[in-house]
């Protein structure tokens, strides 16, 4: 084996194991089609489902979706979780479910069509959280535009307690 073929061989293994630790977390559709899938969604470090989520502490979630037209200035997100059959609004602070306020990579709002931006939701826990399955609906919302759904993606995840190690 040559050393150039070596050098390609070692770089197709360092890409491949790069994207292993990189999976997204699979995500689902949202009951409504019409409503688009994010292009990626990461939960914690979760790669396989349900994703944990840990009493009392902050899940990171970055969501990487594309702006439905121009100009867009006033995004918000929204959150549903449900347990036992029950769904509820979980109630984000106005600071968390701002999008573009949260955007990450140096991304700013306004955000034109097509563009591809990630919006980073730090979701908090409660500590009495019950700890169920339970299915977690994030969507975003374009506010100037009657509240359009811009991404809307479903996963299901488990509430956990840490463990006190």
């Amino acid at each position: 084996m040559s050393i150039n073929q070596l050098c390609v061989y070692f770089c197709l293994i360092f890409a491949m194991s790069c994207n292993l630790a990189r999976a997204d977390t699979p995500v689902r559709q949202c009951a409504n089609e019409k409503n688009p899938l994010p292009l990626m969604v990461q939960i914690d470090d979760c790669n396989e489902l349900p994703c944990d989520l840990w009493k009392g502490l902050e899940s990171k979630i970055a969501i990487q979706f594309v702006a439905t037209r121009n100009s867009m200035r006033q995004l918000t997100a929204r959150v549903h979780l449900t347990s036992l059959g029950v769904t509820i609004p979980f109630e984000l602070d106005a600071k968390r479910s701002d999008v573009c306020n949260n955007l990450l990579h140096g991304a700013y709002c306004p955000l034109d069509a097509g563009e591809d931006v990630t919006y980073r939701l730090m979701l908090p826990v409660a500590s009495n959280q019950p700890e169920v399955p339970t299915r977690l609906q994030v969507t975003l919302h374009d506010a100037e535009k009657a509240d359009q759904v811009v991404a809307c993606f479903l996963a299901d995840t488990r509430v956990r307690k840490p463990s006190s190690s």
